[in-house]
């Protein structure tokens, strides 16, 4: 009897490093906050890739830029991106995979009592930006809608970390940035320290902040299979995190290294998505709206050119979503 349980445990062994050997291995971006990577981590940890037979490698990011070149080069095929670096998709960088959800925490910030009192009042002062992300959108636009330039600013260009860092030590006059690190600054300063400018609710009900999940054009002519299969997966993950979202934020929180405070601060600035409304919004056409909004955004902030005034259809690929959904009996 023993033999035969020593039998069956070697078996069971080999058929596991079997399956291991055969399964696809893909890099996948994430962006260390509940919309960037909680929908991943309910995937990864109640096996929906491992059923789809995939392996998922995750590398953090916090700009879309430089995601997006780590994704030409071939280090990433798959990612998050949030909503400023979709200025990229029109001009081929990307293609949209999926819509994950809307965000409406974009602020401009200074410190109370600077004497910056209005957007006007930024002209010639130093404002923290991250280039090709919603800080460096949102700021657009507001300078935009108070009849401003965006030469009538210094836009320093910092990584979210730095530009954090050089507000709250007064390096710089102003900061555009979304949550958690709107949040991470009204703490540390005292809210009462902070006043907001303008941000993302400025801009409704014409903007609409669409946060995405993308690949390059080459990686899905190549592979739309497995786009397919991690779709299917990632779909699981976060519909788990629509009806999860306590469990899910305590998951992210502790992957990141954050208390869970902090990563539930951006569940109250997000517009939440499941699957059946997601289906929805991709079969009646809202969500190619929504992206042909955004474009649109891109466009009159000056941040795209106008030979980039493309059809959404050109850079929302939504193919394998469907199959995903279809799949998924969505």
């Amino acid at each position: 009897m023993k033999k035969l349980v020593t039998l069956v445990f070697v078996m069971l062994l080999v058929l596991c490093v079997a399956l291991s050997a055969q399964a696809e291995k893909i890099v996948v971006a994430y962006h260390p906050h509940i919309t960037g990577v909680g929908g991943l981590l309910n995937a990864i940890d109640n096996g929906y890739f491992a059923e789809e037979g995939l392996e998922i490698e995750l590398v953090q990011f916090t700009s879309g830029a430089t995601e997006l070149a780590a994704m030409a080069s071939g280090q990433i095929n798959l990612g998050y991106l949030g909503v400023g670096a979709h200025v990229f998709a029109p001009q081929g960088q990307c293609a949209i995979l999926a819509l994950d959800s809307t965000d409406m925490s974009g602020e401009i910030l200074v410190h109370a009592g600077s004497g910056i009192e209005s957007m006007k009042d930024l002209k010639g002062k130093n404002v923290g930006i991250s280039a090709g992300t919603t800080s460096e959108l949102v700021l657009s636009m507001a300078l935009k809608l108070n009849g401003m330039e965006k030469s009538d600013v210094n836009m320093i260009n910092m990584d979210a970390a730095g530009k954090v860092t050089a507000f709250m030590s007064n390096q710089i006059d102003a900061i555009s940035i979304e949550a958690p690190y709107t949040d991470q600054i009204r703490a540390d300063l005292g809210a009462d320290q902070v006043v907001t400018l303008s941000g993302s609710k400025d801009f409704l009900p014409d903007a609409v902040f669409t946060n995405s999940w993308v690949t390059t054009n080459s990686y899905l002519e190549k592979n739309h299979g497995t786009v397919v299969k991690f779709l299917k997966a990632w779909l699981k993950g976060t519909e788990d995190r629509y009806n999860n979202m306590e469990d899910s934020v305590r998951k992210v929180a502790e992957y990141i290294g954050t208390d869970y405070d902090t990563v539930y601060l951006v569940v109250e600035k997000t517009n939440w998505i499941n699957n059946a409304t997601l289906k929805q919004y991709v079969e009646d056409g809202t969500a190619l709206k929504w992206y042909d909004t955004i474009k649109g955004m891109f466009l009159d902030a000056g941040l795209l050119d106008a030979e980039y005034d493309v059809a959404p259809e050109t850079f929302v690929k939504f193919d394998c979503l469907k199959e995903a959904m279809e799949a998924n009996g969505i």
